[in-house]
C-alpha cells in the first residue's frame, strides 16, 4: 500500500513540476522516501537484471558517469543513470521513478548511479550494486564531510557488507588502500608514464601517510595532490599494479588527449576528447567499468572519441556571441587541476570570471581558497573578473597570490559580472568561467535566459 500511495504521489509531483515550469529534480524522490522509507529497496529489487553501477568520489564523479552512460547508449545494454543533478538518496529514487511506470517496473537493464560519498553507508546496502567505483578523495567541504580517513573508514566498513566488485584509483593511496581492506574482487586502473608538466605549489596532498600503521609513502611521481606513483617500506601499502594502466602518453592538451592502455590480454589507443589528467583518469575509471560489463574496446574506443563535456564541467555556452567555457571549481586540488589545464597554458590572454559563493551546496568554508596554486598563474595576463558571495574573499586570495589588485575587476552581483565579463570579449576568443556549483547554476540560468543559445537543462 505504502509503496503505491508513494509511487503515485511522486508522479504527481513530477507532473505538476512540468506544469508550473519547475525543476526541483529531487522533490518527487524526497515525497516517496517519506511516504515509504524502503521504497528504493523495493524499487531496486524488481528492477535491473544486469545490475547497478554505483560512482563516488570527490572529483569526477558526474564526468565518469557520462562517459559510461554514453558509451552505453552506443551498446544493446539499456540502462537509466541519474543526470538531473541529485546524487543523494532522494535523487536515485526520483530516477528510478521517472522512467518507471505506475507499479514501479523498470525496463532498463541497467542503472548508472552517481552518488554522493557521505550517502555510500546509506544507500549501497539498498542498492547492492554490481560495480563501485571510486575516483578519488580528497578534502572537500569539511564542514559536511569531515576528514578524509573517516570517509574511508565508512567506505571500507560499507563494502564489507557487500558482494560488489570495486573499481579503484591505484594512485591514490587512501582510495587503493580500500581494495586491501576488503574482500571484494578488485580492479585498479592507474597512470604508469606521465611525464608532463605538474603544479609548482600544489599544498593539497591528503593522504601522504598509510592509514593503517602511519608510515610515510614514497613518491616516485606525484602528479597532482597526493596523486601518482608511490611506495612504502611496507610493500602491502605501496601502489598496486593497475588493471587499466595507461603506458604510454601520447599527447595531452586543453582540447583532448591521446594515450596508449594496457589490460591483463591486450594494449589499445584511446583518444578522448575532453581535457587535462583529471578526465583521463574519468576515462580510465570508465573504462574499467565498460569493460567489466562486456563492451567491446572498439564501440568504447569510438565512445571516447566522441563524448561531450558533461553539466559545467568543461561545457562550452553562447552568451550574446559569445564563447563561455563552465570550469566547475569546489575544491583546491579541482580548482588546481583548471589552473594546470587551462590557465598556464600560452597564451595566458583568456579572459576569466571566477565566481564564488558559500551557499549550502557549495560548503560554507571557502579557506579552501587559500590551498589553490594560484601562485603559479600570479603572470595571467587576461581580464580577470571575480564575482559571487565571497567575491572580496577571493579578490584577497589573488592579492596575496601576486596579482594585480587594481587590475581586477570585483562585481558580486553575477548579472553584472556577467556582463562585464563579456563586454569585451571578443568572439574569436573563449572565455574561462570558473564558478563553484550554485554560482554555475545561477550563470546557466542567466546564459539560457538570452534566448540565442541552447542550453541543456540538467536532466538533459
Amino acid at each position: 500500500m505504502r509503496k503505491t500511495l508513494a509511487i503515485t504521489s511522486a508522479k504527481l509531483i513530477k507532473a505538476g513540476g512540468k506544469f508550473f515550469r519547475k525543476q526541483g529534480t529531487a522533490l518527487p524522490g524526497l515525497l516517496a522516501e517519506k511516504i515509504d522509507p524502503d521504497l528504493l529497496s523495493k524499487l531496486v529489487k524488481d528492477n535491473f537484471p544486469k545490475g547497478i553501477i554505483v560512482v563516488t568520489g570527490t572529483n569526477g564523479k558526474t564526468t565518469t558517469s557520462k562517459m559510461i552512460g554514453d558509451c552505453l547508449a552506443m551498446s544493446d545494454i539499456s540502462f537509466i543513470r541519474n543526470t538531473a543533478g541529485s546524487n543523494l538518496r532522494r535523487g536515485i529514487i526520483a530516477t528510478i521513478l521517472a522512467h518507471s511506470n505506475t507499479k514501479g517496473y523498470c525496463t532498463a537493464d541497467m542503472a548508472i548511479f552517481e552518488v554522493d560519498e557521505a550517502y555510500i553507508p546509506i544507500v549501497c546496502n539498498e542498492l547492492q550494486p554490481k560495480m563501485i567505483v571510486v575516483t578519488n578523495l580528497f578534502r572537500d567541504q569539511l564542514d559536511r564531510y569531515g576528514e578524509l580517513d573517516s570517509i574511508a573508514k565508512k567506505f571500507s566498513e560499507t563494502f564489507k557488507k557487500l558482494q560488489t566488485t570495486l573499481a579503484l584509483n591505484a594512485d591514490d593511496p587512501l582510495v587503493a588502500s580500500l581494495g586491501r581492506s576488503a574482500s571484494n574482487p578488485t580492479l585498479y586502473f592507474g597512470i604508469s608514464d606521465y611525464s608532463g608538466e605538474t603544479i609548482e605549489n600544489d599544498h593539497t596532498a591528503d593522504s601522504v601517510f598509510t592509514n593503517v600503521n602511519g608510515e610515510k609513502l614514497h613518491y616516485l611521481q606525484r602528479y597532482f595532490g597526493h596523486i601518482g606513483i608511490y611506495t612504502s617500506k611496507n610493500s602491502d601499502y605501496s601502489r598496486p599494479k593497475p588493471d587499466f594502466d595507461l603506458t604510454k602518453m601520447r599527447k595531452m592538451s586543453s582540447q583532448s588527449s591521446k594515450f596508449d592502455v594496457k589490460t591483463s590480454t591486450e594494449t589499445f589507443s584511446l583518444d578522448l576528447s575532453q581535457p587535462g589528467l583529471y578526465n583521463i583518469y574519468n576515462c580510465l575509471a570508465a573504462l574499467t567499468v565498460l569493460s567489466s560489463v562486456g563492451v567491446n574496446y572498439d564501440l568504447i574506443s569510438d565512445s571516447f572519441t566522441h563524448t561531450e563535456a558533461a553539466f559545467g564541467r568543461g561545457e562550452v555556452l553562447q552568451y550574446n556571441k559569445k564563447s563561455l567555457q563552465l570550469l566547475l571549481i569546489k575544491n583546491p586540488t579541482g580548482f588546481n587541476q583548471i589552473i594546470q589545464t587551462f590557465l598556464k597554458q600560452k597564451p595566458q590572454t583568456n579572459p576569466v570570471l571566477i565566481c564564488i559563493n558559500d551557499n549550502i551546496a557549495d560548503g560554507r568554508d571557502v579557506s579552501w581558497l587559500w590551498d589553490s596554486a594560484l601562485e603559479d598563474i600570479k603572470s595571467y595576463s587576461g581580464k580577470i573578473v571575480v564575482s559571487g558571495t565571497r567575491a572580496y574573499d577571493m579578490a584577497l586570495r589573488l592579492k596575496y597570490a601576486g596579482f594585480d589588485v587594481a587590475s581586477l575587476n570585483i562585481e558580486p552581483d553575477l548579472k553584472k559580472a556577467l556582463r562585464l565579463f563579456t563586454y569585451e570579449l571578443k568572439t574569436s576568443e573563449t572565455g574561462y568561467v570558473l564558478p563553484t556549483y550554485t554560482a554555475m547554476l545561477s550563470l546557466r540560468e542567466l546564459i539560457a535566459g538570452q534566448g540565442n543559445n541552447q542550453v541543456k537543462e540538467m536532466s538533459e
